[in-house]
């Protein structure tokens, strides 16, 4: 296992323990969102540390190789690859299915009176955006796949 393995993952400790040092510190609002920030690099990073140590180590070198030619093998399966794009269609079509229904959703409560008008008619607006987002980026992506193979 390549060492930048193991330095990436330490990196991505130190900048989880960054976070954490100001989240708890640093008297801000964004106080919550950097111990969201803390947890999302700090597990991740330890992760990896862990999985090099566990995979370095002499007495399993050759299990290590094993495993590199199985998940190599997994990856390039070619049902698994059609089930992932398969999946990962499902999953763009269910997202722009949610952004539609929250859109209605926040129009009638906008014009029930339930939401503030301006608060609603920025979420709107927002989910309006990301919709079409999504949209372009799977066309410009497929247009790009498809020049490509």
């Amino acid at each position: 296992m390549k060492k930048s393995y193991l330095w990436s993952g330490l990196g991505m400790m130190a900048l989880g323990l960054v976070c954490l040092a100001t989240a708890v510190f640093w008297d801000t609002p964004l106080g919550s969102l950097f111990c969201g920030f803390s947890g999302a690099f700090t597990v991740p990073g330890a992760m990896q540390v862990w999985k090099y140590y566990r995979w370095t180590r002499l007495e399993t070198e050759d299990s290590w190789r094993r495993h590199v030619e199985a998940e190599q093998i997994e990856l390039r399966d070619e049902r698994k690859t059609m089930l992932r794009d398969k999946s990962g269609r499902y999953a763009y079509i269910l997202g722009l299915l949610a952004v539609a229904l929250a859109i209605v959703a926040f129009s009638v409560l906008d014009a029930f009176g339930l939401v503030e008008e301006d608060a609603a008619g920025l979420m709107i607006l927002s989910l309006a955006g990301y919709g079409l987002f999504q949209l372009v980026a799977g066309w410009v992506i497929y247009k790009l796949l498809e020049q490509r193979y």
